[in-house]
């Protein structure tokens, strides 16, 4: 990092996810883009006056170049989900951090292999899992660590959004797309944080969409019973007639239904024989704020993985789809 402490940020991809990331950069104290990677040299250009890597052709020359870099001390990763893991690893072995696009892998061994990987270099890696990174995810841990609640029982997840015509390309990927990898990770997300052992049951079922070279899912559910009895259900969708994102977690002495369970802000306490108490945690000053200034001051102590997102929590989100896939 520079002297004066200043973590420096190099983008892999210019995609909107990249823009967004950028333009949350500039908010972030103790922390600058300097260069970015892809393609296309006039994409690139709307990340100005960060230094440019472009090969026009497929970017792997360019992604390389800015990994080699001495100006970059952390990278985020912002490819299609298909190129995660081996940007991922890559990026470690040349001693690069990395904050990575959810989903971080495309499979819990791809995951495994990254989380090895971040160990044996001793190079940090978190996956961008940003329902986990803003203000009100922290009062909602809380409250349910206290003990007020008793026991979690049940967690219900709804991610139902319209992706309309002409979606991306990365989500008609047959290797990469579908909404479950794109959509489910949250909701999953939310499920592997609040539960504990292996599903000991899983039904799930999906609606499919045919593109070329394949097909990909675009909705479906999931029912799922953990090893500890906590029953869960995920319901996704890419294509819902009303936007529905929340997560219900339900406990022995009241429940919690978090509103925008991907991005929250807001989330409801329901205890019996009492009126409802409203949580609100608004961002600062936006969603991608949380992620980013926790890895910077993740890097300046040296720390070897996130308490909030670590390599385990990782690996079993990624095996939890697994084994929702696996019951199409």
């Amino acid at each position: 990092m520079a002297a004066n402490g200043t973590i420096r940020w190099g983008i892999l991809g210019a995609g909107g996810i990249a823009r967004r990331f950028a333009a949350s950069l500039e908010h972030v104290d103790g922390a600058e883009l300097v260069a970015v990677s892809g393609r296309s040299a006039e994409r690139l250009a709307a990340f100005a006056p960060a230094k440019v890597y472009a090969d026009g052709a497929d970017g792997s020359a360019a992604h390389e170049a800015l990994l080699a870099d001495s100006d970059v001390d952390a990278i985020y990763l912002a490819l299609p989900h298909s190129m995660h893991r081996a940007w991922a690893v890559a990026a470690l072995r040349a001693g690069k951090p990395v904050l990575c696009e959810k989903p971080a892998a495309l499979c819990a061994r791809e995951a495994r292999e990254v989380a090895e990987v971040s160990r044996e270099a001793g190079v940090l890696f978190v996956e961008a899992m940003k329902c986990r990174f803003v203000p009100l995810h922290a009062r909602v841990r809380a409250l349910i660590d206290g003990g007020e609640l008793g026991r979690v029982c049940r967690v219900d997840c709804v991610q139902h959004v319209d992706y309309g015509e002409g979606s991306l390309r990365y989500l008609e990927d047959p290797i990469g797309g579908g909404a479950l990898l794109d959509l489910g990770c949250y909701p999953m997300s939310w499920v592997e944080e609040l539960t504990a052992g292996d599903p000991l049951r899983v039904e799930s079922s999906a609606r499919w969409r045919e593109v070329p070279g394949g097909r990909v899912d675009w909705g479906g559910r999931a029912e799922l019973v953990l090893g500890n009895g906590i029953e869960a259900t995920v319901d996704w969708a890419g294509d819902a007639a009303e936007y529905d994102c929340s997560a219900l977690v339900t406990c022995e002495n009241g429940s919690i239904k978090v509103e925008r369970a991907h991005r929250p802000e807001r989330a409801v306490v329901r205890r019996p024989g009492r009126g409802d108490e409203v949580l609100e945690a608004p961002y600062n000053p936006d969603d991608f704020h949380g992620e980013i200034a926790h890895f910077c001051d993740l890097l300046r102590a040296g720390a070897a993985e996130s308490p909030i997102m670590s390599l385990a929590a990782t690996v079993r989100n990624a095996a939890l789809l697994d084994a929702v896939r696996a019951h199409f």
